[in-house]
């Protein structure tokens, strides 16, 4: 192998170490529909209530009847998503969008709070208010390919995927429906298995 083709090779893991970083960075501020209640704060008018429509750890979609003023930075309150700051980048008659101004360790943190309220209306999750909410718990009911229905306990999920803790355990590849989800069991693990949620439609 000669240095030009050495060169080429170099070159060419350097573009897949590129794309699999832009591809990470893109799923990690993907976009995910999550309707909750909140109020912000406009530096100027003071409190106002507002719903929170899409969110990424970067960014969100909120609805509001008195938007704040374009470029202003405000603070927000979220249902099971706390406080966060950002800057609008967009506003219109009926909502606007923000930037969130974060550090990346609230960002992961944020994400992981997405991830879970996400997915928790979907799975057919009850919130259990009387105890701090964590992302993997609850008990689930899955429905497999001929129709019976097993009981679990969720161990982790995430916008692409979830683990259960069960002592029954089905086929790997076998079709599964969890609450409004449809997926296929990918793996078993040592106290259940894990499942790959079907793409969203449309």
């Amino acid at each position: 192998m000669g240095p030009v083709t050495d060169l080429s090779t170099r070159l060419d893991k350097r573009k897949i170490r590129i794309a699999a970083a832009g591809a990470q960075e893109q799923r990690r501020h993907r976009r995910v529909p999550l309707r909750l209640p909140g109020r912000y704060l406009d530096p100027v008018r003071g409190e106002f209530a507002c719903t929170l429509i899409d969110v990424s750890p970067g960014g969100a979609k909120i609805a509001a009847e008195a938007p704040p003023a374009l470029g202003e930075r405000i603070v927000m309150l979220f249902d099971g998503l706390g406080r966060v700051e950002g800057d609008v980048v967009r506003a219109g008659a009926r909502g606007f969008a923000v930037r969130f101004n974060t550090t990346q360790r609230k960002r992961d943190r944020l994400g992981d709070a997405i991830t879970w309220r996400f997915n928790m209306e979907r799975l057919g999750l009850e919130e259990d208010r009387a105890a701090p909410r964590k992302p993997g718990t609850g008990r689930v009911k899955i429905r497999l390919k001929d129709g019976v229905l097993i009981q679990a306990d969720l161990v982790d999920v995430s916008i692409s995927g979830a683990a259960f803790a069960c002592l029954e355990r089905p086929r790997v590849g076998e079709s599964v429906s969890v609450g409004d989800l449809t997926g296929r069991v990918t793996r078993w693990l040592d106290n259940g298995f894990a499942v790959s949620f079907d793409p969203p439609r449309g």
